[in-house]
């Protein structure tokens, strides 16, 4: 089971919900689907529990049956096909049917307890969310005359979204973990949100260990080359003759570094007496490379 099915399983199981929230629920479940005219009130889904629970909320405010047809695709359409049965569930709503557009009546989210019902309703049509191992993404995918009114409801909240035009529709989305995780337990996705954060936790760290990992990597192949091109030269000034010319501190400094080719220039001046720090010893190798030259 993905991670979006696993957050929309969640919230369609909270239970014991205030009646004004429950308004506000059905409200956004139906609201937010494909279609919601006199002419037409249908939602397509991928997700068989969120089609049944279209179902179920559809035929309590129409009073009539609701077909539900199952595509070779995998995906549902749940229909409400009698144009009484639409023109009920408008009605319970504030609806007459003659309305121009699709717009949200705020009077069905009557208290601020209502907005995390509506939201989770509306997640549950029409939003997705990308699994936190793969990046952090959660988004609306709503038409035109909807998506300010959602943006609005989410200002309300605190929570600011981001819009994009994808094909004919208008995506609301968000891109930070942490507006995710704020909007997965405003809706009451508790456990999904103590998953999301485990995945987080766990990313990061593994990315703070790649990190210092690369950063440490780079730190030797350098201190090697670096060695490489010292103990070259080391060995340039033997072959031709000037090693001899050189003066005591830098002939004792020069053996300590072809004996150990491995060490770091801080661990080489320790072998020094007295010791060097290590910009010292960094500085005398540079006069033995430009002597080689």
């Amino acid at each position: 089971m993905s991670f979006c099915s696993k957050v929309k399983e969640e919230l369609i199981n909270i239970s014991d919900i205030k009646p004004c929230c429950a308004l506000a629920e059905m409200y956004g479940l139906l609201l937010f689907g494909k279609k919601f005219s006199k002419s037409e009130i249908y939602i397509n889904t991928e997700n068989e529990a969120v089609a049944e629970k279209y179902r179920n909320v559809a035929r309590r405010l129409s009073v009539s049956e609701v077909g539900v047809k199952k595509f070779s695709s995998g995906k549902y359409r749940v229909t409400v096909d009698k144009a009484e049965g639409r023109l009920k569930i408008l009605n319970a709503f504030g609806l007459s049917g003659t309305e121009r557009s699709r717009r949200i009546n705020w009077a069905n989210i009557n208290n601020d307890c209502c907005f995390s019902a509506f939201l989770r309703a509306v997640f549950l049509s029409c939003g997705t969310i990308t699994d936190p191992e793969k990046g952090y993404h959660l988004e609306f995918s709503v038409p035109y005359s909807l998506k300010n009114d959602l943006k609005r409801i989410l200002e309300e909240v605190e929570l600011e979204a981001k819009e994009i035009k994808r094909g004919n529709s208008y995506i609301i989305y968000f891109k930070g973990s942490e507006d995710i995780v704020t909007f997965l337990t405003l809706t009451g996705a508790n456990d999904s949100v103590l998953e999301y954060l485990g995945v987080k936790v766990f990313k990061d760290v593994r990315n703070n260990v790649n990190r210092k990992t690369n950063f440490e990597n780079a730190n030797f192949d350098r201190t090697l080359n670096a060695s490489l091109r010292q103990t070259e030269a080391i060995k340039a000034l033997k072959e031709s003759g000037k090693f001899q010319k050189l003066s005591p501190e830098l002939k004792i400094l020069a053996e300590i570094r072809l004996e150990n080719p491995d060490l770091s220039l801080g661990q080489i001046g320790l072998m020094l007496d007295p010791p060097l720090s290590r910009s010292g010893v960094n500085h005398r190798l540079q006069k033995i490379i430009e002597l080689s030259q």
